[in-house]
């Protein structure tokens, strides 16, 4: 069985990145080589939700259905395969001041015995760049998430001085 751990800082607030992650069809924007990850019922998210899921590797495509078996608000979303490509993993999540620490945790297993584990020895280097792609995509997309935000800010404080359009009226007082 093979086991991945990948650690990031991630600059943005622990409730931005956890909700990113949290709604399935922001998956596989970030997630490289993940081809599919949908729903199978109406629970979307949370502990009990369940998806199937497919992996691109090479030509093929491998399949799943992983159960969501552990979720925390801004702290933690864990699953574990029900079917198909053997896996278990967890997302954990901790503010660090206006930032998050991000720890993303995966166990695999290739079957058929000694010939599968050398498969998973010999894949490890691949999946291991796939999935620190993978955390590298998921910090640009929610830091630019954060950095849209103050320039929203910013033109809402230059706009306030301003009348709505249509009155005419100046609202910004002068100077003495």
């Amino acid at each position: 069985m093979g086991r991945i751990t990948i650690d990031e800082t991630i600059k943005a607030p622990v409730a931005t990145v956890f909700a990113y992650v949290d709604d399935y069809r922001n998956t596989t924007k970030y997630m490289k080589d993940l081809s599919k990850w949908q729903p199978t019922g109406k629970v979307t998210h949370g502990k009990g939700a369940q998806f199937a899921v497919g992996m691109r590797a090479g030509p093929s495509t491998l399949n799943s259905v992983v159960d969501i078996t552990e979720w925390t608000a801004d702290r933690i979303i864990a699953w574990v395969s029900r079917e198909g490509f053997k896996q278990s993993g967890k997302w954990a999540f901790k503010a660090k001041g206006d930032a998050t620490a991000v720890t993303f945790d995966m166990e695999y297993e290739f079957g058929g015995g000694i010939a599968g584990r050398m498969l998973g020895r010999a894949a490890e280097p691949f999946v291991r760049s796939n999935l620190e792609k993978s955390v590298a995509t998921l910090k640009q997309h929610t830091e630019s998430l954060v950095a849209k935000r103050p320039a929203a800010k910013t033109a809402a404080k230059s706009s306030a001085g301003r009348a709505p359009k249509g009155t005419g009226r100046a609202t910004a007082k002068r100077k003495p």
